[in-house]
């Protein structure tokens, strides 16, 4: 628990030492920073130490609990008050909580109704904490760089990972309202995919040829923001300001497509009003290259709205990314179970099916090449397998295709770790880098880390340890101790300052993990640096 801070404020020094020793403070989440016995005294150090809750009586010498709380309001607003009195005096109640404190206590204080209202104080303020973070993080992204988070935001918004509401208040916060407003077409490009087959060294080339010229040439007429579809294929969010309008992008992307000459796919939605719209024709333009992809057109268009719905069947492409997610985990059995699903799901009409199978087993090679297990041998078997397409029935295709994948997952298995080790030796580079610049985050963990390289935790924390010698929750414990060990010979900082700098909240772990570390107590650490 990330202990908060409390300041204690009595004018009976014996009702103060009672409150500072009966109750387990840091059972409910907050540390005793300090104390004092008079308004004026709290004043000046609440401004010293700035706690997060003050408890303070009212009736007191030189300034009383109901001025000290306006008082300390004047200059920060977010200090929690709770109040005692020696009467129940309710007067005194309603102009304490007018005056901005959150409760009221009647000496003697029952220890059950204060465990309550501390707990109910403590997530008041954590949640504060979290808001303003959260604020904090965003203010400084969207001044340092605007345009791309902007970019970033609306994608998450299309993907359904932050709801429209959260969208339409990041564009009136940034003054672009008149955006929220305007009409929007979505267009989806790629190479076709099934050339990387053919061609594969230039197949990567040609895509970014593809990429770059499309966005620099929409990007010379409208304001425009990008994302990937989860193939790879580029998507462009075209802001049309007030002008309902697509002929001039279906110009641009058939100008794009004599110009590049290659073996291009697009698909280019309907024109669609505000951020809703933006949503529809987010899903419409990805239904429309499907079938763009299945037929092989060069621009597939929808002069009307089409449910999206309309080409469905019982496939879907998330099965693909499962039998994608079995093969990274090397799950044969996970394999088999999506496996049958896939066979279930595919076509009656034979030839679609084997559309299905041939891209899903390019999906894969894209996978193992940026993975490992792209042997010459499995690549032979890949370009075998395609070769069959036209050959043989889909019953024995389907048969071939699984006995490739078990193959595939065998040989992932069967190969060294070191192997696998030398591949991702530059990912965990990058994971400790992200480690040290973010060991003042306390939820730091292996899935917040792994994430940011794209690999499984599992798989992650297993070629971790390999690599370091020493599993990832004791390095990560290990570095926070060395970073505390330097702060600490710095005196720069105080101990609890410390514990928030190196992800350990709670001075009492802390001292415990520093201990068990150095062998000395955080205060003895210092005096047996300078004895050596």
């Amino acid at each position: 628990m990330n202990l908060l801070k409390l300041f204690l404020v009595d004018d009976e020094t014996i009702i103060l030492k009672g409150l500072l020793e009966t109750y387990e403070w840091e059972k409910m989440g907050f540390q005793v920073i300090g104390t004092a016995t008079d308004g004026e005294t709290a004043l000046q150090l609440i401004k010293d130490l700035n706690p997060d809750v003050v408890i303070t009586d009212v009736k007191m010498k030189r300034m009383c609990g109901l001025t000290l709380i306006e008082r300390t309001k004047e200059y920060n607003p977010e200090i929690k008050f709770v109040v005692i009195s020696a009467y129940k005096d309710f007067e005194y109640a309603k102009v304490a909580c007018k005056s901005g404190a959150l409760s009221y206590l009647v000496k003697p204080i029952d220890e059950v109704e204060l465990d309550t209202i501390m707990k109910k104080i403590y997530n008041i303020c954590i949640e504060t904490k979290n808001k303003q973070k959260n604020y904090d993080i965003w203010k400084k992204i969207l001044l340092e760089d605007r345009e791309n988070f902007l970019n970033l935001m609306v994608s998450r918004y299309l993907e359904d990972v932050i709801e429209e509401k959260e969208l339409d208040d990041l564009f009136k916060s940034i003054s672009r309202e008149e955006d929220i407003h305007n009409y929007f077409t979505i267009v989806c490009a790629d190479i076709d995919v099934t050339y990387k087959v053919i061609n594969q060294s230039n197949f990567d080339m040609k895509r970014y040829i593809l990429h770059s010229q499309l966005e620099k040439r929409l990007q010379e007429r409208y304001k425009i923001w990008t994302t990937k579809s989860i193939e790879g294929s580029q998507i462009y969010i075209i802001n049309l300001d007030h002008d309902p309008k697509i002929e001039e992008v279906k110009k641009v992307i058939t100008e794009v497509r004599k110009e590049i000459n290659f073996e291009m796919i697009s698909a280019i939605s309907k024109c669609y009003m505000g951020l809703e719209g933006m949503k529809n024709a987010y899903k419409q333009v990805l239904k429309l290259f499907e079938v763009a992809c299945e037929a092989g057109a060069g621009m597939l268009t929808s002069s009307k709205d089409i449910d999206i719905n309309l080409y469905n069947n019982r496939y879907s492409i998330d099965i693909e990314t499962q039998i994608l997610g079995a093969i990274r985990k090397n799950d044969e059995e996970q394999l088999k179970e999506t496996f049958k699903r896939f066979i279930y799901m595919l076509p009656t009409k034979e030839s679609k099916a084997k559309t299905y199978l041939h891209r899903l087993a390019v999906r894969i090679e894209f996978a193992l090449e940026e993975s490992y297990g792209m042997t010459d041998d499995i690549a032979n078997s890949f370009g075998n397998f395609y070769q069959m397409l036209d050959k043989f029935l889909l019953v024995k295709l389907v048969d071939v295709f699984y006995q490739l994948l078990v193959s595939v997952i065998n040989l992932r298995i069967s190969m060294s770790e070191s192997s696998a080790e030398e591949y991702f030796k530059d990912y965990i580079y990058v994971a400790l880098d992200y480690i040290q610049e973010n060991l003042h985050d306390e939820t730091l963990s292996i899935t917040t880390v792994s994430e940011q390289i794209y690999l499984n935790p599992v798989y992650f924390g297993r070629v971790f340890k390999n690599m370091l010698n020493m599993s990832f929750k004791k390095y990560v414990q290990n570095a926070r101790i060395e970073r505390a060990k330097v702060l600490i010979l710095e005196e720069i900082e105080s101990i609890s300052n410390i514990c928030t700098q190196v992800g350990i909240p709670n001075p009492s772990y802390f001292t415990k993990l520093f201990k068990q570390y150095t062998g000395f107590l955080p205060s003895e650490y210092k005096r047996s640096q300078l004895n050596e």
